[in-house]
């Protein structure tokens, strides 16, 4: 049996609520309610969860200093994911300098109000390349979230940096009600045949428009598990905000419970083996 790992989750400290003072938007779980470390562990502890792969929250925008923390104490038992502004000639350096403090992959996410961002596209933009440059020299890992229908530019991407490899988080939001043909969820399987790309199947209490368990989700999920295989399809809790929703217990146990058209040989890839394999191999 692989071990079983939450490839998708964010901590934080008693520093964040000065961080982001808005309101968060629904279903996502306050900076000024800590979400630390410690309290993470005692949950994946609860639920038999052996190791995790901790994403950079947004609201400390560049600053990963308590993710890395994290990480240099728990060597064994995590792997990071670190955010730094995409633009511009600084890019490659501050991703150097975030690996070499013990990140192992990057997400590229839409600019946030503070960050300086704009409309329009964000996604393998011109400006973007020499940090693409450096993800594939350092061989950084790289998860994408929110690309939409933007989603479609991987292709060519990892044309031109064929060894990156990428994970599309939260099955890149589907929208329930359009059905599989979205064109956002088409642009997610029409990476399917592009063997460095993953995907999480996670963040249901985000998109999903009924609650726990997520019955108009599961669509989505047979489909991606059937075009990219379970040996690219890894579980994310998105803890703590799946606190709100389902719970951390019943998250570890959705799939295992709910997914009936899993094998036991695709549920031990999905809770864990992809994920060993691209994250802690």
């Amino acid at each position: 049996m692989s071990p079983i790992i939450d490839a998708h989750l964010h901590v934080w400290d008693e520093t964040a609520g000065g961080r982001q003072t808005e309101p968060m938007p629904k279903g996502n779980y306050s900076p000024q309610a800590i979400a630390s470390i410690e309290l993470f562990m005692d949950y994946m502890d609860e639920a038999g969860v052996d190791k995790a792969v901790l994403v950079q929250p947004w609201f400390y925008h560049w600053d990963n200093s308590y993710m890395v923390k994290c990480i240099q104490r728990h060597p064994d038992r995590f792997r990071g994911v670190c955010v730094i502004d995409p633009r511009g000639p600084g890019a490659p350096k501050a991703l150097k300098r975030w690996r070499a403090k013990g990140a192992t992959g990057i997400r590229l996410r839409p600019l946030r109000e503070g960050e300086g961002g704009g409309p329009g596209p964000w996604f393998g933009t011109e400006e973007a390349m020499p940090l693409w440059e450096a993800i594939a020299d350092t061989g950084t890992i790289v998860c994408v979230i929110s690309a939409g229908t933007e989603l479609t530019k991987l292709s060519a991407l990892l044309r031109r940096f064929p060894g990156v490899r990428v994970v599309i988080d939260h099955l890149n939001n589907p929208a329930p009600k359009a059905g599989l043909p979205q064109p956002a969820f088409a642009a997610l399987l029409d990476l399917a045949g592009l063997p460095n790309v993953y995907v999480k199947l996670s963040g249901y209490h985000h998109w999903c428009e009924e609650r726990y368990p997520y019955r108009d989700g599961m669509a989505f999920v047979e489909a991606a598990v059937k075009a990219f295989g379970a040996d690219r399809c890894m579980w994310g809790s998105d803890f703590p905000h799946v606190l709100a929703g389902c719970g951390y217990v019943r998250s570890r146990n959705f799939l295992p419970r709910e997914a009936k058209f899993l094998s036991r040989s695709q549920l031990d890839a999905i809770m864990g083996g992809t994920a060993d394999q691209v994250w802690f191999a």
